[in-house]
């Protein structure tokens, strides 16, 4: 890597995010996700019935909501954080698949369909999260929801289109290095860890959407919002919220 330069779309497959990060997911972003706000309320939506986490992942969310008692299917493109959710999951509670969430969901039909801490940008792809949607559309129960967590972009439009980013950890240093793509909306990083046993580079990539474009979307494929918090703890959602909670069901109950 030299200079600002990040590897070509070529190199990004739909497992890239989840196969470098999966050594550190759970120590790195612990606490990125209210686990008992998401848990709560995403039982209480549930009722009791089937939940299906997209972007599964280590298990982190999925498992506190199974050990409730729900139904808990998982999907995510990474073999290696399914592999770190099979260890951890010695109950065998979830459900798990190894797939792409734009091209594949199971089958069986979700009262609870939900997507955290802005996984859903983690489709990139032309077309990824429209394809997504409707996958989510046909998989939802007439009485169920869809629920994504997200960043709320803040003047996005006025933003640096590259910047570095460092931060310090027990036994490492880590860079931070970002490419904004205006026209795309898409963000390209490299995450570039310094410590005694050398670099290593894990590298993301978010196509970022607002709330508004959001609800577009989602209408452009049979799902309506009809609700939005700033929290997992139902807070009103304002003008000023950073971050959302939004909850969509079929247009076609």
């Amino acid at each position: 890597m030299s200079g600002m330069d990040l590897p070509n779309s070529v190199s990004y497959l739909c497992s890239t995010y989840g196969d470098a990060f999966a050594d550190v997911y759970d120590d790195w972003y612990q606490q990125v996700t209210d686990v008992d706000g998401t848990t709560n309320l995403i039982t209480d939506l549930s009722d009791g019935l089937g939940v299906l986490e997209l972007g599964v992942g280590t298990g982190r969310l999925a498992l506190p909501i199974a050990r409730r008692g729900i139904p808990v299917s998982g999907v995510d493109a990474s073999p290696e954080m399914l592999k770190r959710l099979a260890v951890r999951d010695s109950e065998k509670l979830i459900d798990s698949y190894l797939a792409d969430m734009s091209e594949w969901l199971p089958s069986g039909l979700y009262k609870v369909i939900f997507c955290a801490y802005n996984t859903f940008f983690n489709l990139v792809g032309q077309g990824a999260q429209e394809e997504c949607l409707t996958l989510i559309r046909d998989r939802l129960r007439p009485d169920g929801f869809f629920v994504v967590e997200a960043f709320v972009p803040s003047n996005y439009s006025q933003l640096p289109t590259r910047g570095v980013e460092s931060r310090h950890l027990s036994n490492s240093a880590v860079l931070n290095i970002t490419i904004r793509e205006k026209m795309s909306g898409i963000i390209r990083g490299q995450s570039v860890e310094l410590g005694d046993d050398g670099v290593v580079l894990r590298p993301w990539r978010i196509r970022v959407r607002t709330p508004d474009e959001l609800d577009q979307l989602a209408s452009d494929h049979g799902l309506r919002l009809v609700e939005r918090w700033q929290d997992w703890y139902r807070s009103p959602f304002t003008s000023s919220s950073d971050h959302h909670i939004s909850v969509y069901a079929s247009t076609n109950p």
